[in-house]
């Protein structure tokens, strides 16, 4: 016979499906959990077996905001190469650069696009290889993929591509089509979220005019996210711009931005910085080139959240509006 502590226990599971069925289904089926291809496969089923971090854990964050210099592509790696060492030195557990790295936005952008598992993963790679770190490096890359070309955020260790996200909110000038910056014209979007793990803490990835929608950073806490990484390619992204989705989704950001001259010679400041779980400003970096760090612990956010009304009282049902939801029991 089943005790009213089972039945009470299988009501508590349903509840909890139901409650994950919202969710997704609140998250358009286009936007899927997909993390990497299929060549990268066997990395991401070990990161996946790994345990939730620790409670108490201290991971190092460091941004590197460095000259967009566009179309310098071999500078652009020696430059960036030098600073991850750097940053590496300081012991960062994660280096993030800015997007569209090495190519920036430039009319020929498609002869200067790579592979992603091409000439600058590789060195990156290399780089962790030779330091014996256990750190990732993200870094953005204008990526050449068959005859397609994406605005790419990819993830490297010392054994290679951890994971990859794809711009999924190409930014539109429909009164300027020619435009280098009138992205859907030059590139593919992606199609889904990615999330990859530091030391066991799960994490987010998104770019640029993504996060202008803040769907994104909510669709990531929702999914467990604790960290989300949103690397930039425009004038500035500062931490006015950032505090209200930390603290509203209880995560911690890192958020790079290019500093220096952009295509048409206008001036970069930059504003790269760390934003804590409760949006509180941890360290950030105006008007030049430099490394910037801080310590965060990601194992604190569960306990945020659960005390944040701005995450715990959201209505997922009410949410939806994707057209081909199905029916919930």
């Amino acid at each position: 016979m089943m005790t009213k502590r089972s039945n009470e226990g299988m009501r508590n599971a349903g509840a909890s499906m139901t409650r994950r069925r919202l969710l997704e289904d609140s998250i358009s089926s286009a936007v899927s959990l997909a993390v990497v291809p299929k060549a990268f496969a066997a990395i991401a089923a070990s990161d996946e077996t790994e345990k939730t971090g620790r409670h108490d854990e201290v991971i190092k964050l460091a941004i590197v905001q460095q000259d967009g210099n566009p179309g310098g592509v071999e500078a652009n790696r020696r430059k960036a190469l030098a600073s991850a060492a750097q940053a590496l030195t300081q012991h960062a557990d994660v280096v993030l650069f800015h997007e569209e790295l090495l190519v920036g936005y430039v009319k020929n952008l498609k002869d200067l696009a790579e592979p992603a598992d091409g000439v600058t993963t590789q060195a990156f790679q290399q780089l962790l290889r030779d330091r014996s770190s256990d750190a990732q490096i993200i870094y953005g890359l204008t990526e050449k993929d068959s005859d397609r070309h994406y605005i790419s955020a990819v993830v490297v260790s010392k054994h290679g591509i951890v994971a990859r996200y794809r711009k999924t909110h190409l930014f539109p000038l429909p009164n300027d089509p020619i435009n280098v910056r009138n992205e859907p014209a030059m590139y593919t979007a992606g199609d889904r979220l990615v999330t990859f793990k530091v030391r066991g803490h799960l994490c987010g990835l998104m770019i640029c005019f993504d996060g202008d929608f803040p769907e994104m950073t909510r669709s990531y806490a929702n999914l467990g996210c604790r960290m989300l990484f949103w690397m930039n390619n425009r004038a500035s992204r500062g931490y006015d711009e950032v505090k209200t989705l930390a603290f509203s989704n209880s995560m911690i950001m890192a958020t790079s931005c290019c500093t220096g001259k952009d295509e048409n010679g206008s001036f970069c400041s930059g504003g790269s910085n760390i934003t804590g779980a409760q949006g509180d400003l941890l360290s950030e970096i105006w008007g030049k080139e430099g490394v910037i760090t801080a310590d965060v612990r990601p194992g604190d956010v569960e306990h945020v959240r659960k005390n944040n009304v701005f995450f715990t009282e959201q209505r997922p049902s009410l949410y939806v509006y994707s057209n081909n939801v199905r029916e919930l029991a």
